[in-house]
């Protein structure tokens, strides 16, 4: 029995390696997945596919175009194209023109996952 929990206090351990502080508790904003610069990378270890790479946008909604909102933020030297889904996550609302932003957004296609 004490082997037993040997092995799970370890299999415990191994399994947290991967959780990111920004992760383990937003108590501090709830948008502390998209304040971070990084890319994040997602892959599927099983099926070989190649991975998917995110980037977090911030900035302020210009116009929307139909499923498409247009952000200009201080990082970018142009107006950034984030397309809207039926899978886009909106937390917080939806926005309107004007209003700021924070988007995890594919960098293949443009995609939005989250918009905060």
């Amino acid at each position: 029995m004490k082997s037993f929990s040997y092995i799970c206090a370890w299999a415990l351990v191994l399994g947290c390696q991967g959780v990111t502080p920004s992760l383990a508790g937003e108590s501090e904003g709830s948008g502390a997945l998209l304040l971070s610069q990084k890319g994040i990378q997602a892959s599927s270890a099983t099926n070989g596919i190649a991975p998917t790479q995110f980037q977090n946008v911030e900035g302020t909604l210009k116009e929307i175009q139909g499923n498409v909102y247009v952000v200009e933020g201080a990082a970018a030297q142009e107006p950034i194209r984030v397309e809207i889904g039926r899978d886009t996550a909106f937390p917080n609302g939806e926005k309107e023109p004007g209003q700021m932003l924070q988007a995890l957004i594919s960098t293949s296609d443009g995609h939005a996952l989250i918009i905060r």
